[in-house]
């Protein structure tokens, strides 16, 4: 199964915890990334857009 992903928008909270879910599986296979875009807000929230480098 092939999986096309055009892009990534991940949201940064400014908090701290202790633990959390994985984002991506632990793979031995990186991937390069493009970023395209930064979004904050008067929250802190920042929304991070990066594209697969090609």
């Amino acid at each position: 199964m092939v999986i096309l992903i055009d892009e990534y928008r991940l949201m940064v909270f400014p908090i701290v915890v202790g633990s959390g879910k994985r984002l991506f599986r632990d793979h031995n296979e990186s991937k390069v990334l493009k970023h395209v875009e930064t979004q904050t807000f008067g929250s802190g929230v920042a929304v991070l857009t990066y594209q697969p480098h090609r």
